[in-house]
């Protein structure tokens, strides 16, 4: 095994609407936008926004967004 040898991810998975809002939210949507685009209530994408920092053990939202992109975990 090489230097660069795939590393298992440290993160607990994240599911599918918590990228979903991620992705929507690294794009520059805000939650009220991103809530009628998925088609669900903002204080859900809040939720998902939440659950998905406290799995990466991000301080904010545009950290979890950096750590999500670095560690390729929004990549459909």
């Amino acid at each position: 095994m090489g230097a660069f040898a795939r590393i298992e991810s440290a993160f607990e998975p994240l599911t599918q609407r918590e990228c979903e809002c991620l992705i929507e939210l690294a794009s520059g949507e805000r939650p009220q936008r991103i809530a009628s685009t998925l088609g669900i209530a903002p204080i859900t994408v809040e939720f998902h926004i939440r659950n998905a920092r406290r799995k990466l053990g991000a301080k904010t939202r545009e950290h979890a967004i950096a750590i999500a992109l670095t560690n390729n975990l929004l990549a459909s």
